[in-house]
């Protein structure tokens, strides 16, 4: 039967990587029967590759006004897009992490819509979901948020979003409810569960199982992705980007000019960083809140007799700005950021300077093309003379 994949993420469980696989492996996919769709439309800050967002993205005009009816026309015309490729396809896949959060809180009703299409069209969905520790998922959304500056929230410190999200987001957590949601609509069967987790996955790749579980194993013939996707950010630059969003002042252009450095800075730091960024009695009274729900979800969705996550806490200090690598990553930002903008000076600088030479030698040209017309008119001027005095 014609199947229409459907990963809704869980947010931060390497999502832009496996996009980005499938959207660099696009003609390779076809040749097994599988079609990943283009976006139809783009959404601001929406990448690309997340081409189910025509599933839940809000559309706003220009006077940042919703526009209910364009999000209508942009739903079909996805719709009519994964129609179109099931008359070549057996398979399509589409996803985009932000399903979780809808099927949470603002669209709880996305997947019985859908449902009624794909019984119309006669094609099933099968939904894919990785699961991180809710604790790791917390603070890697809190991360994402500082790191984009997409929300309010990117100003939030660590501590400060922990006791809002808990209660303002608190849904978004709770594994089970949104599960159970998921599997009344589309079966139990058709509802694939994944753990965030490099032990269970096929090869300990996230890639390779994800598509496992869609039915293709990765062979040579795949282009394998050089390094993941949509890095987090150290404790230490992120607290930077942190404080980097207050200053209203900045655009998000110069906002994002920054960032890269910060992104950079932060790859020699991650693996070195032997904190935590809240207290390990915060970690586990958070957790414990989510050990009986988590034991269910694990016995009845992926049923292979072990834990859905290990609740171990590793020991570890909380982190502190204060520490001894913050003054270290502080004067490499500054110093990546001068740097970056002197060698744009000079590159202008040297086509100031060309860009001069070459006027001047337009105008010496210029100058001795005018010495040579008065020179050239001078004989004509005194037979002229001559013949009609």
């Amino acid at each position: 039967m014609k199947t229409l994949y459907l990963h809704i993420g869980t947010p931060k469980t390497a999502t832009s990587s496996i996009q980005k696989f499938l959207a660099e492996n696009w003609d390779v996919l076809q040749k097994h029967g599988y079609f990943f769709p283009e976006s139809t439309h783009i959404y601001p800050r929406v990448n690309a590759r997340r081409n189910a967002h025509f599933l839940s993205g809000r559309v706003r005009n220009g006077e940042g006004i919703r526009d209910k009816e364009k999000e209508k026309t942009y739903l079909e015309e996805g719709l009519q897009q994964v129609r179109d490729a099931f008359q070549n396809y057996d398979n399509v896949i589409l996803t985009d992490e932000s399903i979780w959060y809808c099927l949470s809180y603002l669209k709880k009703s996305l997947l019985c819509d859908l449902k009624k299409e794909a019984d119309k069209q006669g094609y099933q969905i099968k939904v894919i979901v990785y699961l991180r520790r809710q604790d790791k998922f917390l603070l890697s959304r809190w991360n994402q948020k500082v790191k984009q500056k997409s929300t309010s929230d990117a100003v939030l410190s660590c501590d400060e979003y922990f006791e809002l999200t808990q209660k303002k987001e608190k849904d978004i957590y709770q594994y089970g409810k949104i599960l159970d949601g998921i599997a009344e609509v589309i079966g139990k069967e058709n509802l694939i569960v994944r753990r965030f987790d490099a032990e269970s996955w096929r090869d300990g790749s996230i890639i390779h199982d994800f598509m496992h579980e869609i039915g293709i194993d990765v062979t040579p013939e795949f282009h394998e992705l050089e390094k993941n996707a949509n890095l987090s950010l150290d404790k230490n630059t992120t607290e930077i980007k942190r404080i980097l969003n207050q200053e209203e002042s900045f655009t998000m252009k110069e906002i994002s000019y920054m960032g890269k450095f910060l992104k950079k800075i932060s790859e020699n730091y991650i693996q070195k960083d032997h904190t935590e960024m809240l207290a390990k009695e915060e970690l586990q009274q958070f957790l414990k809140k989510y050990e009986t729900e988590n034991e269910r979800i694990a016995r009845e969705y992926i049923g292979d007799g072990h834990p859905l996550f290990s609740n171990e806490v590793k020991d570890l200090p909380k982190w502190n700005p204060q520490n001894e690598k913050m003054q270290e990553e502080i004067i490499q930002f500054f110093a990546a950021v001068t740097m970056d903008l002197r060698r744009t000076n000079e590159i202008q600088r040297q086509k100031i300077n060309q860009q001069e030479k070459r006027i001047r030698q337009l105008e010496k040209r210029a100058n001795e093309f005018v010495m040579f017309r008065d020179k050239a008119k001078h004989p004509f001027r005194t037979i002229w003379k001559k013949l009609f005095r």
